[in-house]
């Protein structure tokens, strides 16, 4: 298998990154993968309404794309901050066409032989599931621990995801690498944002909050909703400012203790 044929040097450069971080160590702009989601996805999606939505996710373990996905919706679309979740995104995939499971639990074994049959049944429909066949094949000739490539994270999620829709993992979808703590333009606009709990991490910063807010604007049609988790306990005064600065553009829906909900006014 050739790890490189083809690749431009972006991608190239994602791979080289991918293996500094998977050696333990920081690099600028990338980061380690979730595995899994840590969000019960279930309970904070059971009364939103998904069907026949265009919607744009965050990334991050996929999961909220494929929960999106068989729920109904109509499109989805993706970013996150971190490049090497698109490679993930193909993984997961792949390991639900082929083998019918929703996770690659083997890489976390270093399973050399479980990751190199799965590539071999990849028949890549598009350019970036090429790049990701090529990324994946880079780590299975270098031998890389591949455990060290994902978060460490004992707080497992809920999803619902039957095992054998391989419907949910043959979509197109568009994916860009977006920090929603700067300002950004966008070509489309959507019913519904995922956010995960991204404003938390915000950190009662009021030009990174502000950002989110500015960004959700241009990306959410009229009426359109932003889902946003509680995952990280925050003072109530952070909370509060978070509050007052969406209040000129959203109005503010609790919806228990796992969430709440931002929608364009």
């Amino acid at each position: 298998m050739h790890a490189f044929r083809g690749m431009v040097m972006d991608k190239v450069r994602d791979y080289l990154s991918s293996c500094v971080i998977a050696d333990g160590k920081v690099l600028d702009g990338y980061s380690k993968i979730y595995f899994k989601t840590n969000e019960d996805l279930v309970n904070s999606y059971r009364l939103i309404d998904f069907k026949d939505k265009e919607v744009f996710s965050v990334l991050g373990s996929s999961d909220q794309v494929f929960m999106a996905r068989s729920l109904g919706a109509k499109k989805v679309d993706s970013f996150d901050k971190n490049p090497l979740a698109i490679y993930y995104y193909y993984l997961r995939c792949w390991t639900i066409k082929y083998r019918n499971r929703l996770y690659p639990e083997a890489i976390l074994d270093n399973d050399y032989k479980w990751l190199k049959s799965l590539l071999s049944m990849v028949k890549p429909q598009s350019k970036e599931e090429e790049d990701a066949l090529h990324f994946w094949i880079g780590h299975l000739n270098r031998k890389t621990n591949l455990e060290y490539l994902f978060f460490d994270d004992s707080i497992v999620g809920n999803v619902t995801i039957p095992n054998d829709d391989k419907s949910i993992a043959s979509w197109k979808m568009d994916f860009q690498v977006i920090d929603l703590f700067k300002e950004n333009e966008f070509d489309s606009s959507y019913d519904i944002v995922i956010l995960s709990n991204i404003i938390e991490w915000a950190k009662g910063s009021r030009r990174k909050i502000t950002c989110v807010r500015d960004n959700l604007d241009k990306l959410l049609k009229q009426g359109g909703i932003a889902l946003c988790s509680k995952l990280i306990r925050r003072y109530p005064e952070m909370v509060y400012e978070e509050r007052e600065i969406f209040d000129s553009s959203f109005d503010f829906f609790d919806y228990d203790d796992r969430g709440y909900v931002y929608q364009k006014k």
